[in-house]
């Protein structure tokens, strides 16, 4: 078996990097401390018998103080765990499974599994805060059925009619569910029985440690050219070498899981821009990042703190990009699969603000955005275990920490600048680069974000509907992955393409007291069918009693050809003869029309269904020059509209 724990030897990480990746901008930023694996055995065997962050749930003392920290709340958990154990287990049929290839409908499947680890929480959170024999058959029965499922992974990655158990799979939610239940035997211990210990031992080795360890062959394991790391690399090292962590007594072993996974987190922490900023967005830097920081904290504890994966020079940065991807002080960006809504976990917001001395982590922490549940959240017991033991630093009623004027972000090219970063309410604007083969890629280069009164009127929407065709080669007809779902530039009609090829070019940007501004070269942007000798989009906000936003979208064709530049928006929509109203439900954005070229003004509408949430009707206003023209300027002013 090869040594990979990393060494001076390892390849170095700009071998492989993309542009965008901090590791482009300096080579050592991703790198883990090194550590040879003589080194991270002789620490596994030094480190103490009970290293691991929660008390058992013998430790009687441990949980009262735990109980009576949370008060209230601990008498609702226990409540909880009781309604739990009087309700049948959900079940997980060969149909549920197979619909999925029928329909490509995800959630009929996906919507139990998530209540069984639901369930699984409760019960063990209830359990360790109160223990009765009860919520103890009920949470085994749940650990049995769990362990006796036919597959740990979901069927849209493992898209089989029926799974073969001899060949497990190592996806996002089998590498969880290892992890979840390594926790659960550790906190548990001796309260569990021997045969059920000892099946969680064997199924998440069989399942997850094990098919890690010995292939190299996991698309989601190391940045090569023929594959691609992204938040999967952290979620299933977390599972995988979490969860070995917790249960191989082999310190040999253990140190080469250690060492290839610190491989593969060198390659996930280089996705990441040298500002610490994710094309994958704010939601998957939760998912992602906060598996990542899970594992890392994991390591530090069974290692005796002797290999600290957050000392990576990037780390800090990254750790930061809740702060600086906020829009308003009270919303964040939605470029590439993010959700409307932002929550955060309290307890990882916490850890990482008192790591770095970020004291704005700590109180977004305590603040609206800051959830400490673990419904259906993707990793259930790790999430109800530290939310629990972590809920007692919160501090009450925590105003949002305060933005700053503008933030840019240098990998992907995002601008986002605030006319009053104090005002929630203030105008603010948002507008990236970048490249369209990002993770979880749209075509959307260029697309535009303006909030005004506390929402969204000229939106990107984010995340659509996970099913089948959203990941397969249908993605780019889906409404929200294809450049017509975004407030960007059309030109001859022509829509942007996916691939490296496509990109976005950083002609300027300026930041400064009284305005911040940016120019993108989106010409490559679009496939030669556009005839574009040139495509320049401008966004400059201006900062003063009334502040305006100016937004410049030049072309140049190589024959006389149609430009357009398009609003996407929920709002209501009115057009007048010099402008478009988008009237939102707290303020109405005025859109002065070009001067210059003659131009109409198209409304479309589309109805699609977001990630989460009831289908919405998007509407896009389109603005287009009436004759084909070699050469064009669309100038657009957007300030505050009439009530």
């Amino acid at each position: 078996m090869a040594d990979h724990a990393p060494t001076e030897a390892a390849p170095p990480p700009e071998a492989t990097a993309r542009p965008d990746s901090v590791t482009a901008w300096d080579a050592k930023a991703a790198r883990l401390p090194r550590r040879s694996a003589a080194e991270v055995r002789d620490m596994l065997a030094s480190a103490p018998s009970e290293w691991f962050l929660f008390p058992r749930a013998e430790d009687r003392l441990s949980w009262d103080t735990v109980a009576e920290r949370l008060g209230p709340v601990a008498t609702q958990l226990v409540e909880a765990a009781q309604q739990a154990a009087e309700r049948p287990v959900p079940h997980l049929t060969s149909s549920l499974w197979r619909a999925f290839l029928r329909t490509g409908e995800r959630l009929p499947y996906e919507n139990p599994w998530y209540e069984r680890r639901d369930m699984l929480s409760d019960l063990l959170v209830g359990y360790c805060l109160h223990p009765t024999d009860q919520v103890l058959d009920a949470l085994i029965d749940v650990v049995w059925l769990i362990c006796e499922e036919t597959s740990w992974c979901f069927p849209a990655h493992d898209p089989t009619e029926f799974p073969d158990p001899g060949t497990p799979v190592v996806d996002l939610f089998s590498a969880l569910t290892a992890v979840g239940l390594a926790e659960t035997l550790a906190v548990l211990g001796d309260a569990l029985p021997g045969p059920v210990a000892d099946r969680i031992r064997t199924e998440a080795d069989r399942r997850v440690i094990t098919p890690y360890l010995e292939s190299d062959a996991w698309r989601w394991l190391y940045g090569t050219a023929d594959t691609g790391v992204s938040n999967w690399t952290a979620v299933c090292g977390l599972g995988a070498v979490g969860a070995a962590c917790y249960l191989e007594q082999d310190t040999g072993r253990l140190a080469r899981l250690l060492g290839k996974a610190a491989r593969s987190v060198e390659d996930y922490l280089g996705t990441f821009d040298p500002d610490g900023g994710t094309s994958e967005g704010i939601g998957y830097w939760v998912f992602g990042f906060g598996s990542f920081c899970q594992l890392a904290d994991i390591v530090e504890r069974r290692t005796g703190g002797g290999w600290n994966w957050f000392d990576a020079p990037v780390v800090a940065d990254i750790a930061r990009f809740p702060l600086r991807s906020r829009l308003t002080t009270t919303s964040w960006v939605t470029f590439s699969d993010v959700d409307s809504r932002t929550d955060f976990p309290g307890w990882l917001l916490h850890d990482l603000g008192t790591r770095f001395g970020e004291a704005g982590l700590n109180d977004l922490g305590s603040g609206p955005s800051a959830t400490w549940t673990w419904k259906r959240t993707n990793s259930a017991v790790t999430t109800a275990l530290r939310s629990v033991l972590g809920e007692g630093r919160r501090a009450e009623d925590r105003p949002y920490p305060p933005a700053g004027r503008s933030d840019w972000f240098r990998g992907i090219q995002w601008l986002i600048t605030r006319a009053d970063p104090d005002d929630p309410d203030a105008l603010a604007a948002a507008v990236k680069g970048g490249r369209n083969d990002e993770m979880h890629n749209q075509n959307d280069l260029g697309s535009l974000i303006v909030r005004l009164g506390g929402e969204d009127l000229v939106v990107d929407p984010g995340a659509g509907l996970y099913t089948r065709d959203y990941f397969n080669e249908h993605r780019y007809e889906q409404f929200v992955n294809s450049s017509r779902g975004h407030s960007v530039p059309r030109p001859a009609d022509v829509e942007q393409e996916a691939g490296h090829t496509h990109t976005a070019g950083v002609l300027a940007v300026r930041q400064g007291e009284e305005s911040d501004e940016v120019t993108y070269d989106l010409t490559t942007a679009y496939p030669t069918d556009a005839g574009l000798k040139a495509l320049h989009r401008t966004l400059r906000l201006q900062r003063g009693p009334e502040p305006f936003l100016r937004l410049t979208d030049s072309f140049a064709f190589d024959s006389p050809r149609t430009a357009e530049t398009a609003f996407t928006t929920y709002a209501t929509v009115e057009v007048t003869p010099d402008q478009i109203l988008l009237r939102g439900d707290r303020a109405v954005l005025g859109i002065e029309l070009p001067h210059g070229p003659d131009v109409e003004v198209l409304f479309r509408e589309e109805e699609f269904t977001p990630r989460f949430g009831e289908p919405l009707l998007a509407r896009r206003v389109v603005v287009r020059t009436r004759e084909p023209l070699r050469e064009c300027a669309l100038g657009f002013t957007l300030r505050r509209g009439p009530a």
